[in-house]
C-alpha cells in the first residue's frame, strides 16, 4: 500500500473507533449516571497509568532478562509462556480474590467455581505448550547447531555473540 492509502485507512479507523467510544460513553452515562461514569473514568485512567508505568516496563525487564540468561533456541517459547502467564494472571485476579462474593453472600451462583484449580490448569496447559514447542525446536534443528542466528547485520554478522 502507498503512504497515502495508509493515511486514509488510519483516519477511517480513528473515526470508527471514536464513534464506538462515544457510543459507549453515552450508554454508560445514560445507564449509570454521571457519578458512576466518573468512577469508571477514574478507574480507566488509573489502569492506563498502571499499565504504562508498571506493567509494560516490568514485562520489558523480564523479557530482557530472559533474553540475556537463556540460549537463543529456547528464548521465544519461554518468553511467550511468560507473557501468556502474566496476561492470564491479570485476567483471573478478580476471580481468585473472590470479588463479588461479599456483595451477595446468599447467592451461590456468584463465582460458583474453583478458580484456583482452573487457573493452575490453564497455567499447566500454557507451560506444557511451551515445553512441546521447545522439544519440537530441539528435534527439528540441524545437528551441531541449536538454531541459526536470528538477527544479522548488513554484513551477515550476528549482532550478539551467543
Amino acid at each position: 500500500m502507498s503512504a497515502q492509502t495508509d493515511g486514509r485507512m488510519f483516519w477511517v479507523a480513528v473515526a470508527i473507533g471514536g464513534a464506538v467510544m462515544v457510543y459507549g460513553a453515552l450508554g454508560l452515562v445514560t445507564d449509570a449516571g454521571l457519578g458512576a461514569s466518573a468512577n469508571v473514568a477514574g478507574w480507566l485512567a488509573g489502569a492506563d497509568v498502571a499499565h504504562d508505568f508498571v506493567l509494560a516496563p516490568l514485562a520489558c525487564l523480564v523479557g530482557a532478562a530472559v533474553a540475556r540468561v537463556l540460549p537463543r533456541w529456547c528464548r521465544a517459547p519461554v518468553q511467550a509462556a511468560l507473557l501468556t502467564t502474566g496476561v492470564l494472571l491479570i485476567v483471573v485476579f478478580p476471580a481468585l480474590r473472590g470479588y463479588g462474593r461479599d456483595t451477595v453472600p446468599d447467592n451461590p451462583s456468584v463465582q460458583p467455581l474453583d478458580y484456583t484449580t482452573a487457573t493452575l490448569t490453564a497455567l499447566a496447559a500454557v507451560w506444557a505448550a511451551a515445553g512441546v514447542w521447545l522439544i519440537v525446536r530441539l528435534v527439528t534443528s540441524r545437528p551441531g547447531t541449536l538454531r541459526p542466528p536470528t538477527r544479522v547485520t548488513p554484513g551477515d554478522h550476528p549482532t550478539s555473540p551467543r
